[in-house]
């Protein structure tokens, strides 16, 4: 059985397409759905009670966000699912390309269970542009990184293959059960929105689990558009990804020992050019 997890918190509309596009997998049988809703105002659970009565609804408090969501229902998960399981974990931003699970269940079935594997993200609204999928860091110090294939288009020619990664992103990524029996839960308490599936995918490498990214598997983003805050919430904000206080805990959590002090310097700096540049000036 693959279980789909699926954080949710309004957006029912884009639920609606994720749902959907799980429904039209090639393997659609073989899924069995569980959606966290986290206190979610418009509509959610009624929708999925009325239309999809298959998909196991776990009522959350409001204030789990991304990495609560996740943990509880990974929690619930474990106590259900057993050896020859998978967790597939699913943003309900995404809609997933028809036979992207079977892809990603094939992959991990072949190479012995001993991955967990990311899809290939592109952006929904262009079609045909590669955005960031996962993470290799090339200088743990220096916080240089690259994003394989990112900026690409879909259609170029060239065959693409199969890379390891140091950082996944939880949108579409397929986890054996047994990993979690090994490495954990992901680690909502360190990092509530932002941060969790870099740390996991860090911590499971630590078990001889290998973290891929599985370009011939699409999954397509509603990438929001940028919005432009303060820079109190831009570096401070429980829903940003230039949180420097999520930047510091996954830098002590996953840099190399000689590297954590640089790994966060850098990065924050990257942060701060982030925020300077969206920052909203009050009027």
């Amino acid at each position: 059985m693959i279980y789909v997890l699926i954080p949710v918190f309004n957006r029912l509309e884009l639920t609606k397409k994720c749902i959907g596009s799980l429904k039209k997998q090639t393997i659609h049988r073989e899924l069995a759905i569980v959606v966290v809703d986290d206190g979610s105002t418009d509509g959610t659970t009624e929708w999925l009670s009325l239309k999809h009565p298959d998909v196991t609804i776990l009522k959350g408090s409001g204030g789990l966000f991304w990495g609560g969501a996740v943990h509880y229902g990974i929690e619930y998960l474990l106590k259900i699912s057993g050896a020859g399981d998978f967790i597939l974990l699913v943003n309900n931003d995404v809609v997933i390309g028809p036979n992207s699970v079977e892809l990603l269940r094939d992959h991990l079935t072949e190479s012995n269970r001993n991955s967990i594997a990311g899809a290939l993200t592109v952006d929904y609204s262009k079609k045909q542009t590669i955005i960031k999928s996962g993470t290799v860091v090339k200088n743990w110090f220096l916080n240089i990184t690259s994003h394989p294939y990112a900026g690409e288009s879909l259609g170029d020619s060239h065959e693409r293959k199969m890379i390891d990664v140091d950082f996944l992103t939880g949108r579409c990524l397929l986890h054996p059960i047994e990993v979690f029996w090994m490495a954990g839960n992901y680690d909502s308490d360190s990092f509530l929105h932002y941060g969790g599936d870099d740390e996991f995918s860090m911590r499971v490498k630590r078990f001889g689990i290998k973290t891929v990214l599985l370009p011939s598997a699409i999954v397509y983003l509603h990438a929001d558009k940028i919005s432009r805050k303060g820079l109190k919430d831009t570096l401070l904000g429980i829903r940003s990804s230039s949180n420097l206080i999520n930047k510091f805990i996954l830098s002590m959590k996953v840099a190399p020992a000689g590297s954590k002090v640089g790994f966060f310097l850098f990065g924050a700096l990257k942060s701060i050019v982030v925020a300077i540049k969206n920052v909203q000036i009050p009027k």
